[in-house]
């Protein structure tokens, strides 16, 4: 019998862009805190993910709610810079916490804005 001849392969679905799970991932890795690097790749991760299969609407879309994610991590940022200047001074492990979450918030920040640059 003659073999069928083979389908091509289905264009991916880009999957739904959704920016409340992707904010409460990036606070938990704050709160642990993540390294920068590690803050930078999970964003990175996100936005592949959310572009892979977009056509051009979805991509105006994606800049958007990156636009707005990164509005609410400068409003989180802004909240951790304030919250650090109240922590004593003698108290080091509290300080290196904050210091190192904030750091973390940045990297998430920065990461956006590159990929919003990038679409």
């Amino acid at each position: 019998m003659a073999r069928k001849p083979a389908r091509p392969a289905a264009e991916p679905k880009p999957q739904k862009i959704l920016t409340k799970p992707a904010m409460e991932r990036i606070a938990a890795l704050a709160a642990r805190p993540a390294a920068p690097d590690r803050m930078r790749r999970e964003v990175q991760g996100m936005v592949q993910a959310w572009l892979e299969g977009a056509g051009e609407e979805q991509r105006i879309e994606l800049r958007e709610r990156l636009g707005e994610m990164q509005e609410q991590l400068l409003e989180g940022i802004e909240a951790a810079g304030d919250m650090m200047d109240e922590i004593d001074a003698e108290d080091v492990a509290a300080k290196r916490h904050s210091s190192n979450a904030l750091a973390a918030l940045r990297a998430a920040r920065d990461a956006l804005a590159a990929a919003g640059r990038g679409l």
